[in-house]
């Protein structure tokens, strides 16, 4: 059946009104996918991990070495947390602040199953490389645990009397670099004694059991 010049033109035109339409929704469903995809990442990050309550008083069976006006500070971390750079480098412009007024030594999780390189990682080579900073292997997180601590990047400060202070992150979310309240906490009590927090947040990957452990890197 012939069609009239007329009736192409309308099908034309019904074909470039209708192109328009198709591509609005196809905008829109992109920009909810992205909103979508946004809010995700920043409940992820976030997302604050577990915490228990350290001892009151700091563990004379850790054996570390202090003066009596020193500070000291307990870093634990999971040596495959890439959410724990952030943490390091905050470590790191805490201990130049804070120069010899701050002992510190971080605890890096070390399960004995762990395969080759496991526990000898990025993390752990950055925490060699802070001044003054002392690294240990927590065989099987021991030390994690009696002082509470279950996610990657919890920190324990005592006062030079041994009695616990501050308990907590120093990064104010999963990988974020810059000022938080658990650092300016710390920054206050070793300038001062006194801070107006004694806790924060703690955003890292959890230190998981040994039976959990591969190469993967963890959540």
């Amino acid at each position: 059946m012939a069609v009239s010049a007329r009736d192409s033109t309308q099908v034309g035109l019904r074909h470039r009104v209708g192109r328009p339409g198709v591509l609005a929704c196809l905008v829109g469903a992109w920009l909810v996918a992205c909103i979508a995809g946004t809010g995700l990442l920043w409940r992820y990050a976030n997302a604050a991990g577990e915490r228990s309550l350290p001892p009151a008083r700091l563990p004379e069976s850790l054996g570390l070495a202090r003066g009596p006006g020193d500070w000291a500070l307990l870093v634990f971390l999971h040596p495959q947390c890439a959410c724990s750079r952030a943490t390091l480098t905050e470590l790191g412009k805490l201990v130049h602040f804070a120069g010899a007024r701050l002992v510190t030594r971080v605890y890096i999780w070390a399960p004995r199953e762990a395969p080759e390189g496991f526990v000898q990682s990025e993390l752990w080579e950055r925490s060699r490389a802070l001044p003054g900073v002392e690294v240990l292997a927590d065989v099987d997180g021991q030390v994690a645990r009696e002082l509470g601590a279950v996610t990657s990047g919890h920190v324990v400060l005592y006062a030079p009397d041994g009695t616990e202070r501050f308990s907590g992150g120093i990064t104010s979310a999963r990988g974020h670099e810059g000022d938080s309240p658990g650092g300016l906490a710390l920054r206050a009590l070793v300038s001062s004694g006194e801070a107006e927090r004694s806790e924060s947040p703690v955003f890292g990957c959890a230190l998981r059991t040994p039976s959990q452990v591969t190469g993967a890197s963890p959540r």
